[in-house]
């Protein structure tokens, strides 16, 4: 097993080595749902008119390294429901013992950071290490591998400061979740308050597969925004996928990159290349966009830039009120504080 990657090293290390006791920030239990492998096409597959589409996990992807370790690119795009059903197993119980340690921290800080969150109730599923197809994108379930699992597990009995990077995970696990539920209002935050403009999704896996590219299709490619408000041109930011091919471990490489996208009369389109059937570049290298998300390292997608600054400005409130420093000032996060207000009163109609 790989070790995780690490996402969240500036949050971490303002961090003391040695936690407080969880006890000490215990509130009310939280009420948690575990699905084993017998019950889990009942209770996660219960709508078979539901597409099981596959998603990239965070813990597989390093923006840095630009690296993942188990995912098919291929084979994302096709209904997994088959295949994930059967390599969901039970969960042991020192594995749910160290998931409620988890939740009962994170219900904590929600509570008094993000409320909102803790509406929706907590539903895990465990898979095997051995999937290639990530997690699938379904409904109400945080879907977990048992090796992250057993990292949880080692973080919490060392009491480290690595027990940060597990909250982070299943905060933003959670997040991702209540956009789904607050789709509009996240959306209506996407596009008022960013300046994103929300498109038909555009089918681009059809034009460079045969240069063995494909995109990540969750989310939707169906996001675009200007590279200035007075420009004419549109990128679309996405997650570009390469398989590294047969005897390579499964894995590949990830690119975040700007498509280029033409406005016309007839809709969007985007714009070929002399190399290839799409124009794109990398995504670190557009000035203008990376000025405007400075704080997020998931910035390929609305849903992952606000997942991932909702997910830190969490965190590190929490870290700021428990251990007096932060890397980041709060006034930062403004737009993300605009984000959550929002999401508050959709929860409260």
């Amino acid at each position: 097993m790989q070790k995780t990657r690490v996402f969240w090293r500036k949050i971490i290390v303002i961090a003391a080595a040695v936690l407080v006791p969880a006890a000490v920030f215990a509130g009310p239990a939280s009420v948690i749902e575990f699905v084993d492998a017998a019950g889990v096409d009942t209770a996660v597959f219960s709508d078979p008119s539901i597409h099981c589409q596959s998603r990239l996990p965070a813990w597989e992807l390093s923006v840095v390294e630009g690296t993942y370790n188990r995912f098919s690119a291929k084979r994302a795009n096709v209904d997994c429901r088959e295949a994930f059903s059967k390599v969901v197993r039970d969960f042991t119980d020192e594995e749910k013992a160290v998931l409620m340690r988890y939740v009962t921290r994170i219900d904590s800080v929600a509570s008094v950071e993000f409320p909102v969150l803790n509406h929706l109730p907590w539903c895990f599923v465990v898979i095997s290490d051995t999937f290639d197809l990530g997690v699938p994108n379904i409904g109400r379930y945080v879907i977990l591998t048992k090796g992250i699992l057993k990292e949880m597990q080692e973080w919490a009995e060392k009491q480290s400061s690595m027990f940060f990077v597990g909250m982070e995970m299943l905060i933003r696990e959670k997040t991702l979740l209540l956009q789904n539920n607050r789709r509009e209002t996240c959306e209506k935050f996407y596009a008022e308050v960013w300046g994103f403009r929300k498109i038909p999704e555009l089918s681009i896996d059809r034009l460079m597969q045969d240069n063995g590219i494909f995109f990540s299709r969750v989310p939707p490619n169906e996001w675009v925004i200007k590279l200035s408000p007075k420009d004419k041109e549109y990128i679309m930011p996405a997650l570009l996928l390469r398989d590294a091919g047969k005897g390579k471990g499964g894995g590949g490489t990830a690119q975040r990159v700007a498509i280029s996208i033409d406005s016309t009369s007839k809709g969007f389109f985007p714009r070929k290349s002399k190399k290839s059937p799409i124009d794109y570049r990398d995504l670190r290298h557009v000035s203008h966009y990376r000025k405007k998300f400075p704080l997020s390292e998931y910035d390929y997608h609305p849903v992952e830039i606000s997942a991932d600054l909702l997910t830190k400005y969490v965190v590190m409130k929490y870290v700021s009120a428990h251990y007096g420093t932060a890397p980041t000032k709060i006034s930062e996060y403004s737009q993300i504080e605009v984000l959550m207000k929002m999401l508050w009163g959709a929860g409260a109609k």
